[in-house]
């Protein structure tokens, strides 16, 4: 199974590095045919959204987290958090998936 990520393109270009491929949205009408894409592949076992892009989908977001079947969605911290600067990306993807780049 296979990792896929939906965000903005610091946070995707962040997790590629790591060997996670993606895509960059920049709306939750992008995001939207992005996941439903993604949730069609049944080698796709988990799909990251970046807290941001889950933010503009409001409930959308929620149905797909609390869906009963693989893939498997859920929200990560992304680089336009409060705080966070684009050089915390590795940080970010250490900790949302244990990976040390």
């Amino acid at each position: 199974m296979t990792v896929k990520i939906v965000g903005d393109i610091v946070t995707v270009r962040g997790f590629g590095f790591a060997g996670i491929d993606g895509a960059v949205v920049k709306n939750a009408d992008e995001a939207k045919k992005i996941i439903s894409g993604f949730l069609s592949k049944p080698e796709i076992g988990l799909v990251l959204v970046a807290q941001s892009i889950a933010d503009k989908l409001g409930g959308e977001f929620d149905d797909y987290k609390l869906r009963k079947h693989f893939p498997l969605v859920m929200n990560i911290p992304d680089s336009t958090g409060a705080g966070m600067e684009a050089e915390d990306i590795q940080q970010l993807v250490q900790q949302a998936l244990g990976l040390k780049v």
